[in-house]
């Protein structure tokens, strides 16, 4: 099965230079092999950023550990750090949904 997920993270420390991150965040992304189509999106005023992208899974749990996986390895190939990360992303957000053929 496909799934489209979405993870919302938050920016934590100065946000100047985030708008230079999320570029290498994009660039990390779309590098990544096992997802398709990744997005990102930013709100560079307050921190946030939804990264997007479509898993093949078998089950809705694998499915987000796919994406939070493939999240968390473009976070750090961008050289950025993902402390206190299993505790954090159930604060932050992560969610999924099946796709159907139309």
């Amino acid at each position: 099965m496909r799934y489209y997920t979405m993870t919302e993270l938050k920016a934590s420390g100065p946000l100047d230079g985030l708008d230079a991150y999320t570029d290498l965040l994009a660039d990390a992304l779309y590098s990544l092999h096992n997802v398709t189509d990744p997005d990102l999106g930013a709100t560079l005023s307050t921190g946030r950023i939804d990264v997007t992208m479509i898993v093949d899974a078998d089950t809705l749990e694998e499915a987000l550990h796919k994406s939070l996986t493939a999240t968390r390895t473009a976070i750090h190939a961008a050289g950025g750090a993902t402390p206190d990360w299993e505790r954090m992303i159930r604060e932050v957000g992560t969610q999924a949904r099946e796709l159907t053929d139309a």
